[in-house]
């Protein structure tokens, strides 16, 4: 069976030699920029090439399949994992805490302040870095390892991240796999929510950050969560991602729901603020209670687990519809 690749392999070479010498420069250039080729290592395996296109627009080459994994993000970190790839993941940040077996590997610093001495210790054949990483991405270059960034602001976008980790990991059908089960998770809440009239929607207020006041905008992650969940954002209609805002305006917006993360234990002291504020005391989320603290890891990670804040949020929002 090795000995009918091999051969398929040269031929599909000597194919590929007879077009780009026969054939122009415009049929070569073509050749050359094949999204997939085929190459022969010196022990006489196939060995797969892939060029992708990254969520920064680079094209990024990718020779066999990778091994050895270092990310340096948490959303990235979660989707190795959901992919059951946990084994190739030899290096990640201090702040991937998901799943629990994520702490166990090799820590090669922080989010924004990788360790590039470590990262070349570990000997990685793929880095997977997020946006924030832009300035290092050529110095990572630098180091000749393939460097992936995957960054998603969108669940549409987060679908495409999941199946481009995927494709270049040789795990494309657990990529389709997940990505099929995160979506009939989210259709079974848009089905129980469609029941609802567009007036009768719950007014959310989403707080990023309490001093100063901060909220979500549209180009946010959470905004998306929040409509898929039946909502509506109060701050919807700010094109920005996260607004600086007033208490006073948050009080004309009249929010039904307010929704803020838990950042390890700060819940009891935002509560309290909220109570302070002028003109919040007549707000209905302050009137019927309904102040809720939400999970910030699942709430603003472009990771798989953004299925559990659209069903946590939807919850949040109308429990008489999910009892």
């Amino acid at each position: 069976m090795k000995k009918q690749l091999l051969m398929l392999a040269v031929i599909l070479v000597v194919c590929m030699l007879v077009v780009v010498g026969c054939g122009d420069a415009e049929e070569a250039a073509e050749t050359e920029t094949l999204d997939e080729a085929v190459e022969i290592a010196e022990s006489g395996e196939i060995v797969k090439t892939i060029v992708v296109t990254d969520q920064m627009g680079r094209e990024v080459t990718i020779v066999g399949v990778p091994e050895r994994i270092i990310s340096l993000s948490p959303s990235n970190t979660e989707i190795i994992f959901a992919l059951g790839l946990g084994d190739r993941l030899v290096g990640v940040t201090e702040y991937c805490n998901y799943p629990p077996e994520a702490q166990g590997k090799d820590i090669i610093g922080g989010f924004s302040n990788p360790s590039i001495e470590r990262i070349v210790e570990l000997e990685p054949d793929l880095l997977l870095v997020s946006t924030i990483h832009e300035e290092e991405v050529p110095r990572l270059e630098e180091l000749g390892i393939p460097v992936l960034v995957v960054e998603s602001s969108t669940l549409f976008e987060l679908y495409a991240s999941i199946s481009l980790v995927a494709e270049i990991t040789g795990v494309t059908i657990a990529g389709e796999a997940l990505i099929a089960s995160m979506q009939k998770r989210i259709q079974a809440i848009e089905e129980v929510v469609a029941v609802i009239a567009p007036e009768d929607k719950v007014r959310v207020y989403y707080e990023v950050y309490s001093d100063p006041l901060m909220s979500a905008g549209q180009d946010a992650f959470i905004n998306e969560i929040i409509s898929l969940a039946g909502g509506v954002n109060i701050f919807g209609d700010v094109n920005e991602s996260y607004p600086q805002i007033s208490a006073e305006v948050v009080a004309e917006r009249q929010p039904q729901v307010i929704l803020y993360p838990d950042y390890h234990g700060t819940a009891d002291m935002v509560m309290e603020a909220m109570a302070d504020r002028p003109g919040w005391e007549s707000m209905p989320a302050v009137i019927d209670n309904r102040i809720y603290t939400i999970s910030d890891d699942i709430s603003s990670r472009p990771g798989p687990r953004v299925v559990e804040a659209v069903e946590a949020a939807a919850r949040l929002f109308y429990p008489e519809l999910f009892n």
